[in-house]
């Protein structure tokens, strides 16, 4: 068994036994609220109770079988020396955040967004600093993940093309994951993960609606595995989803959509924005200045994936 196909193994073990333990957790927590009815501001939505028990079940299920999934050290998640994560890190999460400035620009032309601050100083600096903390730590666990382990595995074992492909079609397909409503539980209810699940992968199976989004999200992905190719760790890669998170996150600090239907240029269908024409066009440009700085060796390089 290859470490990829291990991986997605782990990934299923990780996702069953959040649906085991996330009920009780949930419960467990709503417990707690009753008794502190002061706490009361830090009531969860089962998806959020899911999400967080699924991701603690996945990183301790992942560090135990390391070995199992040939990860012996931190550089076969592609973590090289700290000094390319000062150099590549920050380069890519600019590089991120410019296009997703460049695109409201674009909007506000277009007369799709109207630029203002929609918030005072204290709550636009607290709201970014929320995203940024959320765009660094999924930059940061989605990187080791679709990168470090799934692309770089597929790369080792298949063709190139079918590396970037099915790498890509799983990192977009997996940000659908979710229920098509909200999806609520009251009382213990011990089969509650698994009718989220049940819920959570239903939209794959009417893909036509979440087809633009779709493939926003697969050719991001094509650049995050491009960018990972060509430094040889996940630090450049990290940067460039970190910043696009954090972009995407902030946006609406700084303006608002005039209309809910943005349209096929800059996304008629959720996610807004990622489902946009202009918003692919944007990310393949960033692909291509990506392309140019690697090729002239200005970023520090680390041992890339074998060919």
């Amino acid at each position: 068994m290859k470490s990829y196909q291990r991986a997605f193994v782990l990934l299923l073990v990780a996702l069953a036994v959040a649906a085991l333990l996330s009920p009780w957790v949930a419960a467990l927590w709503n417990a707690v609220l009753a008794a502190r009815p002061e706490w009361e501001r830090y009531r969860y939505s089962f998806s959020h109770i899911f999400g967080r028990t699924f991701m603690i079940a996945g990183v301790a299920i992942f560090l135990s079988c390391r070995s199992w999934i040939g990860i012996r050290s931190a550089r076969d998640l592609g973590l090289g020396p700290l000094r390319q994560a000062l150099a590549n890190v920050p380069l890519g999460f600019f590089l991120a955040v410019a296009s997703v400035a460049l695109l409201g620009l674009v909007m506000s032309v277009a007369d799709v967004f109207d630029p203002y601050f929609r918030l005072s100083l204290s709550g636009g600096l607290q709201r970014s600093v929320k995203a940024l903390l959320a765009a660094l730590t999924v930059g940061f666990l989605e990187e080791m993940f679709f990168r470090g382990i799934i692309f770089k595995g597929l790369a080792e074992n298949t063709r190139r093309a079918t590396a970037f492909t099915a790498a890509s079609l799983f990192f977009a397909a997996i940000h659908f994951v979710r229920p098509g409503e909200r999806f609520s539980v009251e009382g213990i209810d011990p089969l509650a993960g698994a009718r989220y699940l049940g819920q959570a992968f239903a939209p794959l199976l009417d893909p036509l609606p979440i087809l633009p989004g779709l493939f926003g999200l697969f050719v991001i992905a094509l650049v995050l595995s491009y960018a990972f190719l060509r430094t040889g760790s996940i630090y450049l890669s990290m940067g460039l989803h970190a910043g696009w998170v954090f972009g995407i996150k902030t946006i609406r600090v700084y303006g608002d959509f005039s209309r809910g239907d943005l349209g096929w240029l800059f996304g008629s269908s959720d996610p807004k924005i990622v489902s946009g024409v202009a918003t692919w066009l944007g990310v393949l440009c960033v692909g291509v200045v990506v392309h140019f700085m690697t090729r002239k060796k200005q970023l520090p390089r680390s041992r890339a994936p074998a060919e």
